[in-house]
């Protein structure tokens, strides 16, 4: 069962990224079922550390094409990246400090982030990088 299904309105058209789109969503989806089996706690701590690398790697790559391409809105999506990664931080910070019961809070959060995030920020890079040839 999944929360967050990939759908063509999410591909940005570039073919790296869309797959790792594609791998947060896959998180998302992971938290969301072992939510659903009564195991969301229980798998939260691995899936804020794995979320973590995993943006760092993500936004490390996006923000890569945004220098080497001179994109106008880079400094709008680092800021919107680091935000997020600060928002996942402090959801991992509740978690140490004993909160066990955030992963609804984070998992919606997630699943909104990142499909308004794709939509909206992403479609943006997505045609300018397709118009310098990158697909």
């Amino acid at each position: 069962m999944v929360l967050f299904v990939w759908e063509d309105k999410y591909k940005v058209g570039i073919a790296e990224l869309d797959e790792q789109h594609k791998t947060l969503i896959g998180l998302i989806n992971k938290l969301y079922n072992a939510m659903k089996q009564g195991h969301g706690k229980d798998v939260l701590k691995s899936i804020l550390d794995d979320l973590l690398g995993y943006v760092k790697y993500h936004f490390g790559t996006e923000e890569k094409y945004f220098t080497k391409y001179n994109y106008i809105n880079k400094n709008e999506q680092i800021k919107s990246h680091n935000d997020f990664k600060n928002t996942v931080i402090e959801f991992k910070k509740k978690f140490e400090d004993g909160n066990t019961f955030i992963s609804t809070e984070l998992m919606n959060f997630l699943k909104n982030w990142l499909g308004t995030h794709i939509l909206e920020s992403d479609m943006k890079y997505g045609k300018f990088l397709n118009e310098k040839g990158v697909y």
